[in-house]
């Protein structure tokens, strides 16, 4: 399947709202004493019931939520914590917080070994600098794959029809499709990779 490249390297696999860490040597990587460009990142606005939401994920510390998009009435929300990115799936009608974990799917910050800087197809079109990848089937849309660098993260949404994607919240938020799909980002601006000539992007 022509998927399982992403699937290569250190992975943080989030799925029905369990988090389960690995890296290709079965251990935590190490080297994260230097401060996290993410990290530093000012949280975004979130409404209560998408941060209450959120906080229900099983990681330990606090979840900072960078920025939310809504697609086809879902809001995708993008955020870190213990040392991950994030992406989880939410509706976007929520006047509450869910009574169970959202879907989500995250890859860890790249620091030893197991990331990658090779830049032939998302994200590292998109990313700047080594990163690692995650990817999962995310209903309502056909499939997520979140890109986590040391200054930004990228998640590509695949079969949104003909949705546009809209920005709710996230100063540094930007995002367009590619056909059929959505490319979300946050970070620094530097390490982004904006859309070519033909796209639209908020």
């Amino acid at each position: 399947m022509r998927r399982s490249s992403r699937l290569a390297g250190t992975a943080l696999l989030l799925t029905a709202g369990l988090a389960t860490a690995c890296t290709s040597g079965g251990t935590k990587p190490q080297g994260r004493d230097e401060p996290w460009a993410l990290n530093g990142l000012a949280a975004t606005s979130a409404s209560v019931p998408i941060q209450r939401s959120i906080d229900l994920m099983p990681t330990e510390g606090a979840a900072k939520i960078l920025g939310v998009a809504e697609i086809s009435g879902t809001d995708v929300v993008l955020w870190v914590r213990g040392g991950a990115c994030n992406v989880a799936l939410l509706p976007d009608s929520l006047t509450a917080p869910t009574a169970t974990a959202p879907t989500s799917v995250g890859s860890p910050r790249p620091t030893g070994h197991g990331s990658s800087d090779a830049h032939q197809e998302f994200p590292g079109t998109i990313l700047d600098g080594k990163y690692t990848t995650a990817s999962a089937r995310m209903d309502p849309f056909q499939f997520a794959t979140v890109g986590c660098s040391e200054k930004a993260m990228t998640v590509k949404i695949e079969g949104i029809g003909e949705s546009a994607p809209v920005k709710k919240a996230g100063d540094s938020l930007q995002l367009w499709r590619e056909g059929s799909n959505a490319v979300i980002a946050v970070g620094l601006p530097e390490a982004i990779r904006g859309p070519g000539p033909g796209h639209g992007s908020s």
